[in-house]
């Protein structure tokens, strides 16, 4: 009895010495990761998307996942139409920034705004966009305007990122009048990448990346 004893008071030792152990090196690497492991993510996804053809409304909501262990900013965020600027010979995207109503804001919540590290931050949008504009910036070869979004964006490294990308047609008919609107986009987007996406959008499948998107008939 005395030597099993002995050997019970040993192996206790044992597995004490041993969780010790664990508990240092979990202990430590919490700290490396901490303090020391870098890990920048950030997966910006539209939602949904509206345009209230009649009353000349644009609504969009966009998501902002940070699975990093970094906060990130998010220092601007609005819709755009794809149009040429005064004379220019070459379309670019031109942000939507006049509101709905003078109660309404551009963006709730208010940007610039921090999305903190493991958190989701969702980003509702609102501008004023007349059907006629919409009309004049139709491509003729797709038979649509199309919609899109400006995001700028800075991880923390002070490492500044913009993109720019389509996310719905506004379908129309032989004779400029809007009958609807398509999705463009079909997967979320690295926030920490510059691009420069120009209509029509990705070629993807609908899936579960692709946002609601609608607009009433003009």
């Amino acid at each position: 009895m005395a030597i099993m004893g002995m050997k019970w008071a040993s192996l206790k030792d044992d597995m004490t010495a041993v969780l010790s152990i664990a508990a240092l090196a979990l202990s430590g690497l919490s700290f490396y990761v901490s303090y020391f492991y870098k890990s920048q993510q950030l997966e910006i996804t539209v939602t949904d998307v509206s345009y209230n053809t009649n009353q000349g409304e644009v609504y969009m909501t966009v998501a902002f996942s940070n699975g990093g262990n970094r906060d990130a900013a998010l220092l601007r965020v609005e819709p755009a139409l794809w149009a040429k600027r005064g004379n220019k010979a070459n379309a670019e995207w031109l942000p939507l920034d006049t509101k709905v109503g003078p109660g309404v804001p551009l963006t709730d919540p208010k940007v610039p705004t921090i999305v903190k590290a493991g958190g989701v931050e969702v980003v509702k949008l609102s501008a004023r966009l007349t059907h006629d504009d919409a009309q004049r910036a139709a491509v003729e070869t797709e038979k649509g305007a199309f919609l899109g979004f400006i995001v700028a964006t800075m991880n923390s490294d002070g490492n500044l990122y913009k993109l720019q990308h389509p996310v719905a047609r506004l379908d129309m008919d032989s004779s400029g009048h809007i009958r609807g609107a398509e999705p463009t986009i079909h997967q979320s987007l690295g926030g920490f990448r510059n691009l420069d996406g120009a209509p029509p959008g990705d070629h993807l499948e609908k899936n579960e990346k692709t946002p609601f998107v609608w607009a009433d008939q003009n």
